[in-house]
């Protein structure tokens, strides 16, 4: 049986039996008016994808299973470069389910009432708003960008918000870093790894998960 997907056309190479593919963002049940309203907005220092971006698989990257014992990674997947990529190049969209958060008071009340939580896939979109992209059930090649921390000495690609034009509708993005940041405008050559940094906020939930779950 074929993994499920949304839309028509093929399904990126070594795509996983379990995930669907999406080609435009899911839309969780727990956005509002306000949220939308937020998501409609564009901020001003957001990047406008090309108009001519692909809906369907990314030609500029390959999903590749990992088969190496000294990678943080190993056995799962990561995303690698199908040409050479140039500073400040726009990969592509990261899709997943964009939905919001519960008040802090209110996941205060209910230990279960975030199911995003706990997610290695969930993007913050809009901190004020407490909206974010969750890829963890659904999503596109994006959700298998690996951080850099045990591959490499730094990411050599980012996560940046954007703006889709045709949709009106702000985003993220996996890009190539910028000249400015600290890949010095070196870019990413063919058959490298996409790597990114996960940020020190996303370590130190896992850490507190780990230890928590040794109390247990």
């Amino acid at each position: 049986m074929p993994p499920p997907r949304s839309g028509p056309g093929p399904l990126p190479r070594n795509w996983p039996t379990n995930s669907p593919y999406i080609v435009t963002p899911v839309y969780s049940k727990s956005l509002s008016s306000s949220h939308d309203s937020s998501l409609r907005t564009r901020p001003s220092d957001a990047f406008e994808i090309p108009a001519n971006s692909p809906r369907g698989p990314c030609q500029l990257v390959r999903v590749t299973p990992i088969a190496n014992p000294s990678h943080p990674a190993n056995g799962q997947s990561g995303l690698f470069a199908t040409k050479d990529l140039k500073p400040g190049t726009f990969i592509l969209q990261y899709l997943g389910e964009i939905h919001a958060s519960p008040t802090p008071s209110f996941s205060t009340q209910n230990s279960n009432a975030d199911p995003h939580a706990h997610s290695d896939y969930d993007l913050s979109l809009d901190r004020e708003h407490g909206i974010g992209i969750d890829a963890a059930k659904m999503g596109n090649e994006a959700r298998f960008t690996n951080d850099y921390r045990g591959i490499a000495e730094k990411p050599n690609a980012e996560f940046r918000e954007i703006w889709d034009g045709r949709k009106k509708e702000r985003g993220m993005a996996v890009c190539v870093l910028g000249e400015g940041k600290s890949g010095k405008g070196k870019g990413i050559r063919k058959g490298e790894e996409i790597l990114v940094s996960y940020g020190r906020g996303f370590w130190g939930a896992r850490r507190a998960d780990d230890e928590n779950t040794a109390d247990v």
